[in-house]
């Protein structure tokens, strides 16, 4: 995908645009994200799962995936393991910050526009690189009680949506997604159901039928 002809140097800086304006450090950052082991987030209109697929090296027990940053959010993230953990230190501290401030919980979209703010900043400032991660936000909104997922990308980007796959085997993943929604929309699926089609589309991806300590699910209810 990038060798001589594509970069030709202009990969050296995150601030540096190709002659075809492309930014080749934030393509970096992608190929980085898509390198990790799938993640995948749900929403319907009642209910809000996260799940990925865990990695055991040798002996060691493997990482968890899936993360608490609020009392209603969490997070997944397929990329490098210390981008991850530094964003979502990030997340962390902006949500206490929003706690002490406003003395009330930050909603999914706000939280997830200020990490998308963080991570846009890796790519306006020379000697920085981007984080090589891709997250995918959930959670249940305190001011109107619905489920939200957000899709944020090396680059600064944020997408909501109601499935969203990343990682290795994403395109994969989101085939499945898309022929199952037209079998039964995911909107309509009870929390259930969205436990049991993460699990699905983990295990096809994979190409067989997983341990259960190899998957990780997160899901809530709408209360």
């Amino acid at each position: 995908m990038f060798g001589p002809s594509a970069s030709q140097g202009y990969d050296r800086s995150s601030i540096m645009y190709s002659p075809d304006g492309r930014i080749i450090q934030t393509e970096y950052a992608r190929e980085a994200m898509r390198k990790g082991s799938i993640a995948i987030a749900l929403r319907s209109n009642t209910a809000v799962v996260l799940g990925g697929k865990l990695l055991a090296i040798d002996l060691d027990f493997p990482n968890s995936k899936i993360s608490k940053i609020g009392t209603n959010i969490f997070t997944i993230f397929s990329g490098f393991a210390a981008d991850g953990r530094a964003l979502i230190s990030r997340a962390r501290v902006e949500t206490a910050v929003h706690r002490m401030t406003y003395d009330e919980d930050i909603d999914v979209k706000q939280l997830s526009t200020r990490l998308a703010d963080y991570n846009h900043m890796f790519t306006q400032q020379g000697g920085l690189r981007p984080l090589g991660i891709g997250l995918l936000i959930a959670g249940v909104d305190e001011f109107d009680n619905q489920p939200r997922v957000y899709f944020l990308n090396p680059g600064g980007g944020f997408t909501e949506s109601r499935a969203k796959a990343i990682g290795d085997g994403d395109a994969k993943a989101m085939k499945f997604l898309k022929y199952k929604h037209k079998e039964k929309p995911i909107d309509d699926m009870p929390l259930d159901e969205l436990k049991t089609l993460a699990k699905d589309t983990i295990d096809f991806v994979a190409d067989e039928t997983l341990a259960d300590d190899l998957v990780e699910i997160w899901g809530m209810q709408v209360s």
